[in-house]
């Protein structure tokens, strides 16, 4: 597993331990206020039933369609809310840590072409706010770093909110009743809460931004998937709140990809 400052890749295929070969990365990392595996598991909606489903690791999911590759948990700081002397970072900071945790990823056991150079390819898998990151992330990649946006062969978003407007509305109710039970468990509320009700501005120019990384790259794999049902945001925030339910609206894709809508259930 590699640790970074908050950010912590972990292999979940193959093991650790096999000496299978494998030529390509793919890294899921998860969204606002959740963590991994939680993120990638099914859960069935019997409450007796222990046949939940982990896509990314069960062998008959994603492990049987991807051949020679090492899938990858990527767990970040996304949590609501911080303790109250921590210094809360920026979505900048926490896009410097994630290609640092990459790019210090545990090296493959077998000996293949890729296992001695930073060019190793990697499919990137991003739900939700996860998403952002990880464009501010391939957006900011020089230097260093650089040899990340190379690598980069493809990527798949999750309701990843690419327009912004539907978490900006949730965000700015929530705050004030966020902000007052952080208070009561002394903590505060974080940071990405200020960035999810930031500008849109902002957030087209970060994506104008990625957009142009992705043809200077010939990053031309990039797939976009959003629900068609509705969903309640606010109860998702107090789901002890008896609000009427609000329709998340479609994620504004970067121009020229690929994008899919799938139902609620998926």
């Amino acid at each position: 597993m590699a640790h970074t400052s908050g950010v912590h890749l972990l292999q979940i295929h193959p093991h650790l331990d096999s000496d299978v070969e494998t030529d390509v990365d793919i890294i899921a990392i998860h969204g606002l206020d959740t963590k991994s595996p939680d993120t990638w598991i099914w859960k069935s909606k019997r409450p007796d039933s222990n046949n939940n489903v982990n896509w990314l690791a069960d062998r008959s999911m994603l492990p049987s369609r991807v051949g020679q590759a090492r899938i990858f948990t990527c767990d970040w700081p996304a949590g609501l809310f911080e303790r109250s002397d921590l210094i809360q970072k920026r979505i900048e900071e926490l896009a410097r840590l994630l290609l640092d945790g990459i790019q210090r990823r545990a090296r493959p056991l077998a000996t293949n072409s890729y296992s001695e150079g930073d060019d190793r390819p990697i499919i990137f898998i991003a739900s939700c706010l996860g998403g952002i990151i990880l464009i501010k992330a391939l957006v900011m990649a020089d230097h260093e770093y650089r040899c990340l946006r190379r690598a980069t062969k493809g990527i798949v978003f999750l309701a990843t909110p690419f327009g912004g407007t539907s978490f900006q509305d949730v965000a700015r109710w929530a705050e004030p009743g966020l902000k007052a039970w952080a208070s009561i468990q002394g903590q505060k509320v974080s940071r990405l809460l200020q960035s999810v009700k930031g500008s849109t501005f902002n957030l087209d120019e970060l994506v104008r931004g990625f957009t142009q990384v992705c043809r200077d790259n010939n990053l031309d794999q990039v797939m976009t998937f959003y629900e068609t049902g509705k969903t309640n945001l606010y109860q998702k925030v107090f789901p002890y709140l008896p609000i009427s339910s609000k329709q998340v609206r479609t994620p504004k894709a970067p121009r020229s990809r690929h994008r899919s809508s799938v139902g609620k259930d998926y």
